[in-house]
Formats: structure tokens, sequence, C-alpha cells
């Protein structure tokens, strides 16, 4: 990888000194003890409604597979979901059960306290956005692949805007093909979950 490019996509480890120039174009991640997911509806929110289906999805269990293959924690915006759908996704691959009372066993036995009250509270919001059925959860899964899609369309040009202004012009190009290429994958991941394939 490029210099521009280590540069550009580097993470600040929690060992460095805050004052080092380190660029880091990624979106800030929430703080997990914040409850960032005031003003959403849960019957609304494509994210909900995709956690809701999964949860109520008991009666196939490759649809299930499909979705949770398919997508990633950061493919939902909101950190709370983000952290529900890792916990469905483990049950899912294990072969175990994924409905409400068994995701609020996991995040019992994982205690966390008070620090993990958003959690909860985004779990009771999820489970009530009131819909089921594994075509539902496939539906919304599409939508959620899809605001994604177009989100990492406005970190690439974040990182493209930050290149122009401080990255040596003789890498710009090659780090422009690298996000172009990222790009085009993300594109193919969608259009195959579309498609009804397996996600790689």
């Amino acid at each position: 990888m490029a210099p521009l490019a280590r540069a550009l996509l580097a993470v600040p480890e929690p060992e460095q000194n805050p004052t080092d120039p380190v660029l880091d174009l990624a979106p800030d991640a929430a703080d997990p003890g914040v409850d960032t997911s005031a003003g959403l509806d849960p019957r609304t929110d494509p994210e909900s409604l995709t956690l809701c289906a999964l949860m109520w999805s008991t009666d196939t269990a490759a649809a299930a597979a499909r979705v949770t293959g398919a997508l990633v924690p950061a493919d939902f915006d909101e950190p709370a979901y983000a952290e529900l759908f890792t916990v469905i996704a483990e049950l899912v691959t294990s072969g175990q059960p994924h409905d409400p009372a068994s995701i609020a066993a996991v995040l019992h036995r994982a205690g966390g306290g008070q620090k993990d009250a958003p959690l909860r509270r985004a779990l009771a919001d999820v489970v009530t956005a009131d819909t089921t059925g594994s075509s539902a959860a496939v539906h919304y899964a599409d939508i959620v692949l899809s605001q994604s899609y177009r989100r990492s369309f406005h970190i690439t040009g974040q990182r493209l805007i930050q290149a122009a202004e401080q990255g040596p012009e003789d890498e710009l190009f090659d780090y422009m093909v690298q996000l172009g290429t990222m790009q085009r994958a993300a594109w193919k991941r969608l259009n195959t979950f579309r498609a009804g394939g397996a996600h790689a």
C-alpha cells in the first residue's frame, strides 16, 4: 500500500500520543455508552426492521444466513444496531436460536451494566418494530446495503478531498484508483445480494 493510502486510512492506536499527526478520515465512532438512536423510529427505520425480521425469522434458516452473510456491522449507521447485528449473526452462524429472548440472554451474560443501557433500549425498540418473516429480513437488508453503499461514497469523497489538500501529487492517482476499487467491490457486493447469491 502506498504511503498516502496508509496515512489516510490510518487509525490511531490507543497507545499513540494524541498530538501525533495522523490523518483519519473514517467516521467518528460513537461512544457505546451514549444513546445515539434519539429521533429514529424503529417502525420506519430499515436497520431496525432488518434486525426485527431476523429475530422473528425462525421459519427459514437459509434466509437468515443469507442476510447475516451479506451484511457486516459497518453497514449499520446506528452503533447500537451494529452491535445487535453482531450478536444475531454470531447466533445464526453457530446454529443457535436468534429470537429476542436468546439475544437478551446473550447481552445479560455479557454484563456491561449501565454502559449497555442504550443497547438494551435498542433491543426493546427493535423487538416491537412490527415486522416478521424471512422475506422481510431480505427486503430490509437490501435497503440497509443500499444506504451503506451510498454512505461509502461520502467517506470516499472526504478522503479524496483530504488527499488533494495534503497528499503528495505523485501518489494521488494511485490512491484514487485504490478507492475506486473499493467502491467497485461494494457495488458488486450489493448486486450479488440482490441476485440472491451468497456474500463472499
